[in-house]
């Protein structure tokens, strides 16, 4: 818990810790001026005062890093209490969820304990990224409770035992950042004629509410954007497709980059047994047996694509940019592709298992592994900080020197000097990007092989 017991504590004991801690902040005034606006709340005050050093700590490093969470504080002072506790991956009951407004107030609790749990340090960060991603695995499925899933029976059985939902992307991979869509796809169970009719328009429309109650926008925030173009088809296809039309669609599909987002799918709601049926069709599609010189040629083309974009780019962007996040990313799940028939254990979904899975099947050094991975986490912390402020969904490292500093010290970085903290941060983030960029610039192809 963040509370110690008050007979142990002191209205000087606190002020002068609290001086210590602003002083270190990324924005020493703006960390005080937040601090004393939110001290103005006898609630908050009473809490603060009481709080064990950790908590304390914890507490000017959330609102002197973000602003989002800090109104939030200022909103729900009671959520102080909070600081010091690891996220709880068990779900809450449904009595501790009635309505929308309530899993939005759980959504943005755990969020404040796990950003606790970021800006002090108290794990490894693919932890956060897990933390992340299981917060959004509670939240979609009560969001799907709320919307009805239960409630719409089609041939004598509920809708939520006819429809399965699937997460790609960096929640299908369990690393998702602070603010970032979601990307899901919806497929039906396998019923003929007018039950089959009826069961995709029960679908839709439970869909439509799901997404809207999802992305309902308040003054308490919101709760996920919702991407719904992988499907099959994109934007013009059905929002959801049975079994049967969903493999026959990926057994013409010729569209490399559907592999590279199947190859990061799993079941995040719905029937299990329909979950599983799926995903098992769809592994001949993604980790081929054989690879023609046709399938490499589309893999390279990927590759000379985001290449070519970044050319068009203003600032540097830590996801899409030279010696960023997708270098990586793109690097490692090339190799699972090419491999993942071979080894089963190259097919989970996850970058960061990916790699580990790469050096059990003698596919990687282990020097390499770590560096890859080092490079991985500093970037994903990096893009996460950018997020983090205002829970807007940017990659763009800001050009400011102002913002920049401002990033370089909430990530620990400091020196004798704003130009020297600057400086460490700028080479340290070059390094990283090296990495990135070498391993991408590695895949090439050479008499119809990738090396």
């Amino acid at each position: 818990m963040g509370l110690q017991n008050p007979a142990h504590t002191d209205g000087n004991g606190v002020t002068g810790r609290l001086e210590k801690l602003v002083a270190q902040s990324p924005a020493p005034e703006v960390t005080a001026h937040r601090l004393d606006r939110l001290r103005e709340d006898p609630v908050a005050r009473d809490i603060i005062d009481r709080l064990s050093p950790d908590a304390l700590t914890g507490l000017v490093r959330i609102i002197g890093t973000s602003r989002f969470l800090y109104h939030a504080l200022c909103r729900h002072p009671d959520s102080i209490t909070l600081i010091g506790q690891p996220f709880d991956p068990e779900a809450p009951t449904h009595d501790e969820i009635n309505n929308i407004a309530d899993l939005r107030r759980y959504k943005y609790r755990e969020l404040l304990k796990i950003t606790w749990m970021d800006l002090a340090d108290v794990c490894g960060y693919e932890e956060i990224l897990s933390a992340l991603s299981h917060l959004a695995d509670i939240v979609i499925r009560n969001a799907g409770r709320l919307a009805g899933s239960s409630k719409v029976s089609v041939a004598n059985r509920p809708l939520n035992e006819q429809l399965v939902l699937f997460a790609l992307g960096k929640l299908g991979a369990y690393e998702l950042n602070y603010s970032s869509d979601v990307d899901l796809i919806f497929v039906c169970a396998n019923l003929d004629g007018d039950a089959g009719l009826q069961l995709q328009e029960a679908a839709v429309n439970y869909i439509r509410r799901f997404t809207r109650l999802l992305e309902e926008q308040t003054e308490e925030g919101f709760l996920y954007r919702v991407d719904l173009k992988l499907r099959p088809w994109g934007k013009s296809g059905p929002l959801a497709l049975t079994v049967n039309d969903t493999e026959q669609y990926y057994e013409a599909s010729t569209e490399a980059w559907e592999r590279f987002a199947w190859l990061r799918a799993r079941r995040v709601d719905g029937p299990d047994n329909i979950g599983t049926e799926l995903l098992d069709r769809l592994k001949p599609f993604v980790f081929r047996r054989t690879l023609s010189a046709q399938d490499l040629q589309r893999f390279l083309r990927i590759k000379t694509d985001m290449a070519d974009a970044r050319t068009r780019q203003g600032c540097w962007n830590v996801k899409v940019g030279d010696g960023g996040i997708r270098d990586i990313e793109f690097f490692v799940q090339i190799l699972q592709l090419i491999n993942g028939a071979r080894f089963p254990v190259l097919r989970g979904t996850g970058t960061l298992t990916a790699l580990d899975a790469l050096v059990l099947c003698g596919l990687m050094e282990g020097d390499e592994q770590q560096q890859i991975r080092d490079s991985y986490l500093f970037l994903r912390r990096l893009e996460n900080r950018l997020q983090i402020m205002d829970e807007r969904q940017t990659q763009d490292l800001p050009e400011d020197t102002g913002e920049r500093l401002f990033l370089a010290r909430s990530l620990g970085f400091t020196g004798t000097s704003d130009e020297e903290t600057l400086a460490r941060f700028e080479n340290t983030l070059h390094a990283h990007r090296q990495t990135a960029r070498q391993y991408f610039e590695r895949i090439r192809l050479e008499e119809n092989q990738f090396v």
